[in-house]
C-alpha cells in the first residue's frame, strides 16, 4: 500500500525498525490522554449545567419529632417563594432522598428507618455570589439549624482537579510528540551513517539532497501511518473495555455520558498526525545533515 520507489535499501533499515512499534506505543498513549482529558470535560459540562445556580437546604432532624421537622421545611419553603432571588423552591421526597443514597447505603428496612434530614431543592433566579448569601441570609432567619450546601463549591474543587487533568494530558501530548520527533530524528541520522556510500553515489550520479531526503520522509511516513493505525487497534478494545467497566458503575455515582465528535475526530487524526510529524522531521534531518557535510 505504502510501496514506492527507492534508490535507497531503506527496507534493511536496521536503525528504523523499531519506529514503527515506538509510533504505535506513542499513538496509543496519546489516544488515551485525549480520551480521558475529553471525558473529564463532558462530565464536568454535565455537572455545570445541573447544579449551577443551585443549592440544597438540609432540614436536620430534631428532637420534637416529625412534625417540627415538617412545619420547618414548610416555613423555610415559604420564604423561598417569596424570596426574589429565588426561581423555584421544593422539598425533596423521602423516597428519592433513600434512592439517592442507595449506591453508598443500599437497600432495605434499615436504611428507610434511618433519621434523615429533610431535604429542599433550590433554584436561583441569579448565579451570582450575592444572590447565594442573599438566599442563605433568609433561610437562616427561617431555620437556624438548616443547612446549605452551595454547589459551586465542590463544583469548583472538582473543576480545579479536571485542569490538573486537562494539563497532564497535554503534557502527555507534548512528551509524546517530542519523543517521536527524536526517535526520527536518531533513527533518521543512524541511517544516514549507513547509506552513507549509497547516498555518495547517488550524489555523484547527479542526485540533489531534496531527492535524498525524500525518500527518507516518505519512508518515515509510511512507518508513521502504519504505527499510528497499529497503535489505534490496540487502544480499541482497551476503549471498549473501559466504556464496558464504566457501563457497569451506577449513574447515580458516576453519570453516563457521550463522548463528542470532536474527540472521535481526534484519535482518527492519530495516525496522520503522527505520519506527518515523522515525514517532516525526517526530511529536515536529512537535509541539514547533508548540507553539514558540504
Amino acid at each position: 500500500m505504502f510501496a514506492f520507489r527507492s534508490d535507497l535499501p531503506l527496507r534493511r533499515d536496521t536503525a528504523s525498525r523499531f519506529v514503527l512499534w515506538l509510533v504505535m506505543v506513542l499513538v496509543f498513549m496519546a489516544s488515551l490522554a485525549v480520551t480521558v482529558n475529553s471525558y473529564v470535560n463532558v462530565l464536568l459540562a454535565d455537572w455545570n449545567q445541573s447544579v449551577s445556580g443551585t443549592l440544597t437546604v438540609q432540614i436536620p432532624v430534631t428532637a420534637a419529632g416529625d412534625k417540627a421537622s415538617a412545619a420547618a421545611v414548610a416555613k423555610v419553603i415559604d420564604v423561598l417563594k417569596r424570596h426574589p432571588a429565588v426561581a423555584k423552591a421544593e422539598a425533596v421526597p423521602r423516597a428519592k432522598v433513600i434512592e439517592l443514597l442507595k449506591p453508598w447505603l443500599g437497600e432495605g428496612d434499615a436504611v428507610a428507618d434511618l433519621p434523615l434530614p429533610a431535604l429542599i431543592d433550590v433554584q436561583l433566579g441569579s448565579k451570582g455570589a450575592d444572590a447565594v448569601a442573599a438566599v442563605t441570609a433568609s433561610i437562616k432567619t427561617a431555620a437556624p439549624d438548616a443547612v446549605i450546601d452551595d454547589h459551586r463549591v465542590w463544583l469548583e474543587r472538582v473543576m480545579g482537579l479536571a485542569e490538573g487533568f486537562s494539563v497532564l494530558a497535554l503534557t502527555i501530548m507534548v512528551l509524546v510528540t517530542s519523543a517521536l520527533g527524536l526517535t526520527i530524528v536518531f533513527a533518521t541520522r543512524a541511517s544516514l551513517a549507513e547509506f552513507a556510500q549509497v547516498i555518495e553515489v547517488l550524489h555523484v550520479v547527479g542526485a540533489k539532497d531534496g531527492y535524498v531526503a525524500g525518500q527518507f520522509a516518505r519512508r518515515a511516513l509510511a512507518q508513521g501511518l502504519l504505527g499510528g493505525a497499529a497503535g489505534l487497534l490496540l487502544y480499541a478494545p482497551a476503549l471498549a473495555l473501559v466504556a464496558w467497566l464504566a457501563s457497569r458503575v451506577d449513574p447515580e455515582v458516576l453519570p453516563h455520558t457521550t463522548l463528542p465528535a470532536a474527540h472521535w475526530l481526534a484519535l482518527a487524526g492519530m495516525p496522520f498526525a503522527a505520519g506527518i510529524l515523522a515525514m517532516l522531521t525526517a526530511h529536515i534531518t536529512v537535509r541539514r545533515s547533508l548540507s553539514q557535510k558540504v
